[in-house]
């Protein structure tokens, strides 16, 4: 049965710490919430840490010290004019957690964060408790894959030229691919106050398209199966959207199969937002298998 929103669903709480790090060259801005073993969110392509406030935040708090942050180039972090990759972005993540006084966590990275989170899981293993790869975004992860596009999308392009920049990201939060256009008729507010976000958060145009690259540019194909962490791969089983991203389907099983032991669970009639469309179906898996770890 699909979950019914009511008002107050998507409060936000109060951080009990936040503010900027300096972490190598850049201020990074985080929110800490809850107690307990702290569990680190990184988000995806372009996004602020804004969604995470008001869907994962609220639940995942009443067990764990969770952590959510501002990737360079967004929100209330710094934006340097340079090159990004998904091992930078990992690379600020663990220099977040180590001024944090984070020795250890539970990792969870959706769409372009699972990129992230399997850099992390790479080149600092000793950092991570456990993974968990949410709509895990695609990438070069097998010869399968060998069309996947490199750059900027000529779709994604194209749309942005014609609707404009901000309007492009308001409709990337729409039917199809980030929800069901069910969920978008039952929960017009909810869905309104998911683009709000996104829309007032939005990053510089430049920033965004690096962060773009930086996605698509992301190789681990040799390298996923000497992942050690206990890994759970999660996604929604209506996540084929193939434009620039291809298949998250395609991609999670890709990564369960290459992953020495990794778990997959498909989310039945998830999109790529599913986190937030669904949670009912989303978080007991994952926090089913934290618990284990």
């Amino acid at each position: 049965m699909r979950r019914q929103f009511r008002e107050g669903d998507l409060e936000e709480l109060k951080p009990v710490k936040s503010g900027k790090v300096k972490v190598d060259d850049v201020n990074l801005y985080y929110e800490l919430y809850g107690a307990g073993d702290p569990l680190v969110l990184v988000a995806g392509t372009g996004i602020s840490l804004a969604p995470w406030r008001v869907s994962q935040v609220p639940e995942f708090a009443k067990h764990y010290q969770v952590l959510i942050y501002d990737h360079r180039g967004l929100g209330r972090s710094d934006k340097p004019d340079m090159h990004y990759t998904t091992r930078l972005f990992a690379k600020d993540c663990v220099g977040l957690m180590d001024a944090l006084g984070i020795k250890k966590a539970h990792m969870m990275g959706h769409s372009m964060g699972a990129r992230v989170c399997q850099w992390i899981a790479l080149d600092h293993p000793e950092k991570v408790r456990s993974l968990v790869l949410s709509g895990p975004g695609s990438g070069k992860y097998s010869d399968k894959l060998e069309d996947y596009p490199r750059g900027v999308p000529m779709d994604a392009a194209l749309e942005m030229i014609e609707k404009g920049y901000e309007k492009y990201q308001s409709d990337h939060w729409g039917p199809g691919f980030m929800f069901s256009e069910e969920f978008m008729q039952q929960h017009p507010d909810v869905v309104k106050k998911y683009q709000e976000l996104i829309v007032d958060e939005v990053p510089p145009l430049k920033c965004y398209l690096r962060h773009v690259v930086a996605r698509q540019c992301h190789e681990t194909t040799h390298l996923i199966h000497k992942i050690k962490a206990p890994t759970l791969v999660v996604v929604g089983d209506k996540d084929i959207h193939e434009g620039g991203t291809g298949s998250h389907v395609e991609s999670a099983e890709v990564l369960a199969e290459k992953i020495p032991g990794a778990e997959l669970v498909l989310i039945k009639d998830g999109r790529h937002g599913y986190l937030r469309e669904m949670p009912e179906k989303g978080h007991p898996p994952i926090l089913d298998f934290l618990r284990r770890h």
